[in-house]
């Protein structure tokens, strides 16, 4: 049986986000007890928004809105809360959609989204633009068992992550008090030298392995991009010790203009640009 296709709009309401005053990052309308989420924010989330930077006051609340839980905003908010003109909101019709299965079309159509946003120096997803794309609609009932079982999936894993996470930190405590601190087992009977344990030595990088820089295709060729290999930017390393995923990857074409550039598995990938000194490593 084929299911019917619907237009956004026949799913749910959708409107942008308001932020009125300028200008945005005004002090006078932080500080106060309602999230606002930011693009970052929702790049940052994996299905629900459940961390955020920056909280809106009175005042900050009184030049934007509130949006409801189980708000789509590309993921779903888990939170009331307000967000920029940068950010849509789409709020399902009850009885007509579910808004984890359209958080899942979303991504199953991310590639239509990304060539109707394309044509200006920076892409741009309009609603206009955005109510031409088709999504399947199955009887709700359908919607939310599709969603039971993909969701259960994705908990599974943001319960994964979390365990990853306080893993990595125990690991970073551990390193700091054994190499910074120099507190490591033995260490009442081990002399320090210049710093370090008798017998150990300070090295450049260079001297344990080969060190080479990055390089980006260029973006101005969409031939070389959106293919199935990875590569990996800033924004992949936040927060991580192995990048499992990357916003971007290359074609073939693409990767062969910088075959020197390959990272084999176990590769240590430090940022020098931006957000400098983020540190992971290459897991594929």
């Amino acid at each position: 049986m084929r299911w019917e296709e619907k237009t956004l709009d026949q799913l749910g309401s959708i409107s942008r986000g308001k932020s009125k005053h300028r200008p945005r990052n005004d002090p006078k309308l932080f500080g106060g007890q309602y999230p606002f989420i930011q693009t970052a924010d929702v790049k940052n989330a994996n299905f629900y928004i459940t961390e955020y930077t920056d909280t809106y006051n009175e005042q900050g609340l009184a030049q934007s809105k509130l949006w409801e839980i189980g708000t789509l905003c590309i993921t779903i908010a888990a939170n009331i809360a307000c967000f920029p003109d940068s950010i849509m909101g789409f709020i399902p019709y009850k009885g007509i959609s579910d808004a984890r299965f359209v958080k899942y079309c979303f991504d199953m159509l991310q590639q239509d989204c990304k060539q109707i946003s394309q044509g200006t120096a920076q892409d741009n997803l309009s609603w206009q633009k955005l109510s031409t794309i088709k999504f399947p609609a199955p009887p709700v009932e359908t919607q939310r068992r599709i969603a039971d079982i993909l969701s259960a999936y994705d908990d599974l894993i943001e319960n994964n992550r979390k365990q990853i996470k306080l893993l990595e930190e125990a690991a970073q405590r551990l390193y700091k008090e054994w190499f910074v601190d120099l507190r490591f087992p033995g260490h009442e009977h081990t002399r320090i030298v210049d710093g370090v344990p008798e017998g150990w030595k300070i090295r450049a990088v260079s001297d344990f392995g080969k060190v080479v820089t990055g390089k980006t295709p260029s973006t101005s060729k969409p031939e070389y991009y959106d293919g199935n290999i990875p590569f990996v930017t800033i924004p992949d390393m936040h927060n991580t010790i192995f990048p499992l995923s990357t916003e971007k990857h290359l074609s073939e074409q693409g990767a062969n203009m910088q075959k020197s550039k390959f990272l084999p598995p176990n590769s240590v990938m430090v940022s020098c640009i931006a957000t400098v000194g983020l540190v992971s490593i290459t897991s594929q």
